[in-house]
């Protein structure tokens, strides 16, 4: 497979040393733009710019399979064109949500289908905040998103609170979602921790799963025969991510399937993102 990297070179190079080690790779080729592409099996475009959605369309509509890493996109209207448009040219489009492509989540997707709940802890210390106005809404875009992907319903009520110390400085955020297949999640976010922490933990009536997030360190928790609880581990090395989410990506070309986290998922991400938005400024 010839896999085509668009964007700046030091980040290019660090994506075609997670594409070497996959012998489905038979060529990679580094470029500044689109407008220098040819020939190729598939696209990953590199961009966190203003334009990275239209470039993203381009490269769909000319018939590319594409990958697009980039902070969150939230652009509903241009979202919604891409996915209508991959769908139309018959490719795969896939969005980089790492906390969805993450191999603890993936393997906790596949190993509980449908959770009745889950729930996200994230606390920052907040001597590693640099933008605490932009991290603060990427964190619970993040999670958002998450727990729409693994629950896979709509969501028919959105529970939102906000507490900031002043404009540009978010301290605690709250979310409640009821999802129309009965599941639920929370989320908290906290960015004035003296001390690191990011776990999920997901639970139906068989078991529950707690995930450390940081180290991708997962707890299983199930009753045995007798009536005991005992629990077992699942280990997972975070510096993988982007090379397991490569190939992951690949496969999808090669196979003709969807990739994990598609231009579809993003584009309901983006809308659930506008109704929590109003939410928080009704409260505020």
């Amino acid at each position: 497979m010839k896999v085509t990297i668009i964007g700046d070179a030091t980040r290019a190079v660090a994506w075609e040393k997670h594409l070497r080690p996959h012998k489905i790779v038979q060529e990679v080729i580094l470029i500044p733009s689109v407008e220098d592409l040819g020939s190729g099996d598939a696209v990953i475009l590199i961009d966190d710019g203003p334009e990275n959605l239209d470039k993203l369309l381009k490269l769909i509509q000319k018939g590319y399979n594409s990958f697009l890493v980039s902070d969150i996109p939230t652009d509903a209207a241009k979202l919604e064109k891409i996915h209508r448009a991959s769908r139309e040219a018959g490719v795969q489009v896939q969005v980089s949500h790492w906390p969805s492509l993450a191999s603890a989540s993936q393997w906790m997707m596949d190993e509980m289908n449908r959770p009745s709940l889950i729930s996200i802890t994230r606390e920052v210390n907040y001597n590693q905040l640099t933008d605490p106005e932009t991290e603060f809404r990427h964190h619970w875009m993040d999670e958002l998103g998450f727990c729409l992907k693994w629950i896979n319903g709509g969501i028919h009520h959105i529970e939102a609170r906000e507490v900031r110390l002043a404009p540009g400085h978010p301290v605690i955020l709250h979310l409640f979602l009821r999802f129309d297949n009965g599941s639920s999640s929370d989320i908290r976010i906290y960015s004035g921790a003296s001390e690191n922490l990011h776990q999920r933990i997901a639970s139906n009536r068989k078991e529950f799963m707690e995930c450390q997030v940081a180290s991708q360190n997962i707890r299983i928790g199930r009753l045995n025969d007798s009536g005991l609880l005992y629990f077992e581990r699942q280990n997972f090395d975070p510096a993988k991510s982007a090379e397991k989410a490569a190939l992951m990506f690949l496969k999808a070309v090669q196979m003709g399937k969807e990739p994990p986290y598609t231009a579809f998922d993003a584009w309901q991400l983006a809308l659930q993102i506008q109704k929590v938005r109003q939410r928080l400024e009704n409260f505020g």
